[in-house]
């Protein structure tokens, strides 16, 4: 599949999860949004880490951030418990997409990064991508949407476990109270 392709669709394919609790298709979310939203909080997250002395890029969490659901563009948004399910096959799936994806060797470097989580800058972007759910599951509470108070939850939780015992697990509990305040 052609990039022009990929990106496309991930321009109008919305998130699964929204609207299997309810989101009218018209309101959610879609991938491209949602990458975009978490390349700015995987950044805001690296260059506060890097301001303590970390050696971190907070270009290149960003853009693997930026970049981290792409592969949705070909095998389409699998929500987190089906993803569950599938385990390795879900993997499979990413990784025989990767493959079919017609790109330059760097945008495969970068996917490549984000499914293996070697770097503090993937591992800051998995963060990012958790964080950026809950912020826009708590703009659909406030929306009076409220089936989606379990991923708020559970993505909240999600990123505080990713974090858990890195240079920047205080960085990333700050930035999350820094959006309740600011997302009533």
């Amino acid at each position: 599949m052609s990039l022009w392709d990929t990106l496309e669709a991930a321009k109008w394919l919305t998130r699964t999860g929204w609207m299997m609790r309810g989101i009218p298709g018209s309101d959610a979310e879609t991938v491209s949004q949602h990458s975009w939203e978490a390349a700015v909080i995987a950044f805001l997250i690296a260059s506060r880490t890097k301001s303590r002395g970390v050696e971190v890029n907070p270009y290149r969490a960003a853009t693997i951030a930026l970049f981290h659901d792409l592969l949705e563009g070909i095998i389409g948004d699998i929500p987190r418990y089906v993803g569950s399910l599938l385990g390795e096959v879900k993997n499979d799936l990413e990784r025989k997409a990767l493959r079919e994806l017609q790109v330059d060797l760097e945008v495969k470097e970068i996917i490549e990064e984000w499914l293996s989580k070697r770097s503090i800058e993937s591992r800051i972007a998995h963060v990012a991508d958790a964080v950026a759910t809950y912020l826009q599951a708590l703009r659909y509470m406030r929306n009076s949407y409220p089936r989606v108070e379990e991923i708020a939850q559970s993505m909240r939780s999600k990123a505080i476990e990713e974090a858990k015992g890195s240079v920047f697990e205080d960085i990333t509990m700050g930035l999350i109270l820094e959006i309740e305040k600011a997302v009533p």
